[in-house]
Order: C-alpha cells, then sequence, then structure tokens
C-alpha cells in the first residue's frame, strides 16, 4: 500500500471512533502535553503543580498525574482519567475556578499550544 491509501485509512478510521457517541457512564482518558517558552520551563512547572493540587482537592475520584519527560525535559505530559462524561464536565469547572483563583496564564509561558487527546477504553 502506498502512503496516501494508509493516511486514507487512518482517516476513516479516526472518523469512525471518533463519531461513536460517549456513553455517560464511560471513563474519559485525555492525554495533554504542554511546551514551555525557553527558561520559562520552572513557571510552567510550578504551575501545573498548583493545578494538580487544586484539582486533586476538587476531584478526588479523577486520575489526574503530571509528569515530564525524560526525553525532552521541557515537555509536560497530563495523564487524566475521569470515572464518566459528567467527571469529565465538571472537571471543566473546576479549571475555570482555578483560573478564577490563580489567574489566566502568564502571557508567553507556552512555547505553542497544548496538544490534547482523548482516548477511548477498548479492553481491560
Amino acid at each position: 500500500m502506498d502512503r496516501r491509501t494508509i493516511q486514507g485509512f487512518a482517516l476513516a478510521a479516526l472518523l469512525a471512533i471518533s463519531s461513536e457517541p460517549t456513553r455517560a457512564d464511560e471513563q474519559v482518558v485525555v492525554v495533554a502535553r504542554f511546551y514551555p517558552a525557553p527558561g520559562r520551563e520552572a513557571e510552567l512547572e510550578t504551575r501545573l503543580l498548583q493545578s494538580v493540587k487544586f484539582v486533586k482537592q476538587a476531584e478526588p475520584r479523577t486520575i489526574y498525574r503530571l509528569h515530564r519527560s525524560t526525553k525532552e525535559p521541557g515537555v509536560f505530559l497530563y495523564y487524566e482519567v475521569y470515572p464518566s462524561q459528567a467527571a469529565f464536565d465538571q472537571h471543566v469547572q473546576t479549571i475555570a475556578a482555578f483560573r478564577k483563583e490563580v489567574g489566566p496564564p502568564p502571557e508567553g509561558i507556552l512555547s505553542r499550544q497544548p496538544e490534547i487527546e482523548f482516548y477511548r477504553l477498548l479492553a481491560e
């Protein structure tokens, strides 16, 4: 198969998966990568750690873990598991409350937009 055919299959599979409705009781899994601006790694790390503390207090049933890449130390990764769609919807409100309390992210702290991906459980 040539590259265009493989890309076409991959796109079709992605569209099929993302168009499936999510059950209300299905876990929501999110992976998010953050990229600090050069020289602002410690500042971003501090803010991300604050968000972890805030979220864990507000959402004790949520798995909300922050990691830092060993290969690229300037990359931070959240691994998040919400017990349901409703729990994820509540998380959106929690993050809004966090930003209200500590303020918006400082201008220029990120070198690019965060990458956020949603995953659906296939097997346990």
